[in-house]
């Protein structure tokens, strides 16, 4: 018995679709067009490379590069405030530490933490934040 199929989601299901009737209805060789592309990078920055790179039938390197060489774009208005400032409670530590998270979108928040802030709870309020996954 093999592995079970994979449930395809709807946004890549409408890709391969668009990528099918592509290759079926091309005049010869050539390169898939540039629109196509973006959508296969879009759907990667939600889906991951692997799985888009399989069910578009593309390959894996290719379209990791492309992935990697280009930004991720945010959507300001939704992506809540840039920067917060919290304040240490009186008597803390002056240690101070940089962390920076980073969500599979590209997303980054970078906190400068004094000592005292309880980075756990932050680090876990950035990936609930919805829309985000790690």
């Amino acid at each position: 018995m093999g592995r079970p199929r994979q449930r395809v989601p709807a946004d890549i299901a409408a890709a391969v679709e668009r990528v099918e009737h592509w290759r079926e209805t091309r005049a010869g060789p050539g390169r898939m067009p540039e629109s196509l592309w973006s959508t296969a990078v879009r759907l990667a920055r939600i889906h991951g490379v692997s799985q888009v790179a399989h069910f578009l039938r593309l390959d894996y390197y290719s379209l990791k590069g492309r992935l990697d060489a280009v930004p991720a774009v945010t959507d300001d208005r939704r992506s809540g405030p840039l920067f917060v400032e919290l304040g240490a409670p009186h008597g803390s530590s002056t240690a101070q530490c940089v962390l920076e998270f980073e969500d599979r979108r590209g997303r980054r928040m970078t906190l400068q933490v004094p000592g005292g802030v309880d980075v756990v709870a932050l680090a876990e309020a950035f990936w609930r934040r919805r829309g985000c996954s790690r």
